[in-house]
């Protein structure tokens, strides 16, 4: 245990023992409590998850935290590392796992992703306060890899589309009994026999702007009509991951990390702010040629191009990963103008690998992309030290000498 009066675990010392070494800062909240803090404000998308795809969503988040948990007591059994004693940690990476997660895969899935996340994603750095990437979408990546087909459509359908529970079918009705025959675009009102619907990602259209099809939009308007109503993507009653789809709830429980001073609102700000001029800005394919339709906002009236930016923003990863997933206290920079940089990559990323490359899981892949990069970030924006020049001009003045 350090000396420094910041350190959460020398506070908590502090405030058994009474004493505390000058200059008697305030002392943080310990680790522990902010691990089960956000893991509340993440149990609300994991909610809004359990109404629109039933009680499946609740147990793939029961083994996913539990293969967490028991992987690393097992680990830390074996190897006695002390960076991994604590379970708060570990509860809340197999919550966040979970939220990214289908509610169809199978049981094994869950489990897989956990065992990934623990031991390559934290235990091989070191633990909590060491490791490089975020540790779930280190166990999420991993799954995709190893099991392609139960992660990217349900397996009772013929055609790459995702379900979600009918309106008279909610909390209670078991997502694997899919009713394919019934096509819809409105959630609201569309009744079925079986517990629930199926229809395309929001995002699998949006993509159809760029990627070759069989059928190629005319228009961004065109592509628009195909898409359920922004009501359905704001409530959450569309296909997508158990924590992905409903943005109301997401964006109100990031906000309460914001309030209670856990994540700096610069992260996820930059991040959605970046995400919509990406989207706003990158060119998208009409026709069956190759007529690309530059500045899709104002391509066809700015009306159109804010719903068509909305869209991008509401629909698949965006909100949840800005919030909760590259907001990880360990693999985001220290300094406020790096997370602003790191936000800024994250969401222009992510807008462009969802455009133009055909990956399962194009949020989330940026942020482990950009995670690799944050001790750079935070060698080039880190604090100047009092009488010291900034980097770039010792640079410049190194090279005038020379």
């Amino acid at each position: 245990m350090s000396n420094n009066p910041g350190n959460p675990d020398l506070a908590l010392s502090a405030q058994r023992t009474g004493s505390l070494y000058a200059p008697f800062l305030r002392a943080p909240e310990a680790s522990r409590n902010i691990f089960w803090v956000i893991f509340v404000a993440a149990c609300g998308p994991l909610a809004a998850g359990v109404v629109f795809f039933g009680p499946r969503a609740l147990a793939v988040a029961a083994l996913s935290v539990l293969g967490a948990v028991a992987t690393e007591s097992f680990y830390y059994r074996v190897t006695r590392t002390p960076a991994l004693l604590g379970r708060s940690h570990a509860v809340l990476t197999g919550l966040l796992l979970a939220l990214t997660l289908p509610p169809f895969v199978p049981w094994y899935v869950p489990l897989v992703a956990a065992v990934f996340a623990i031991l390559v994603g934290k235990a091989l750095f070191g633990g909590v306060g060491h490791f490089l990437w975020q540790p779930a979408l280190v166990g999420r990546l991993a799954v995709t890899v190893l099991f392609a087909p139960p992660l990217m459509s349900h397996s009772l359908l013929d055609r790459p589309a995702w379900p979600v529970l009918a309106q008279n079918r909610i909390i209670l009705g078991d997502v694997e009994q899919v009713d394919a025959s019934v096509k819809y675009r409105r959630w609201r009102g569309t009744m079925s026999g079986a517990d629930a619907l199926a229809r395309p990602r929001p995002r699998e259209l949006l993509r159809q702007l760029t990627q070759p099809v069989e059928d190629p939009p005319d228009s961004i308007v065109t592509t628009l009509r195909h898409m359920p109503p922004a009501w359905d993507l704001v409530c959450g009653a569309y296909g997508g991951g158990i924590g992905e789809t409903c943005a109301a709830v997401i964006i109100v429980a990031g906000l309460y990390l914001v309030y209670r001073h856990y994540v700096r609102g610069h992260l996820p700000g930059m991040f959605i702010l970046a995400a919509a001029v990406t989207a706003a800005i990158a060119p998208v394919r009409i026709g069956e040629g190759d007529q690309w339709l530059w500045l899709p906002v104002a391509a066809e009236g700015l009306e159109v191009g804010f719903i068509y930016v909305s869209y991008h923003l509401l629909s698949g990863e965006i909100l949840l990963a800005a919030f909760f997933l590259a907001t990880e206290m360990t693999s985001r920079p220290v300094t406020a103008s790096g997370q602003m940089i790191f936000g800024v990559l994250c969401g222009a990323g992510a807008i462009l690998l969802r455009l133009y490359l055909s990956f399962p899981i194009p949020t989330y892949a940026t942020v482990l992309i950009v995670n690799t990069f944050t001790p750079l970030l935070d060698g080039l924006v880190r604090p100047r030290v009092f009488g010291q020049r900034r980097w770039w001009r010792l640079r410049r003045r190194d090279r005038k000498r020379g």
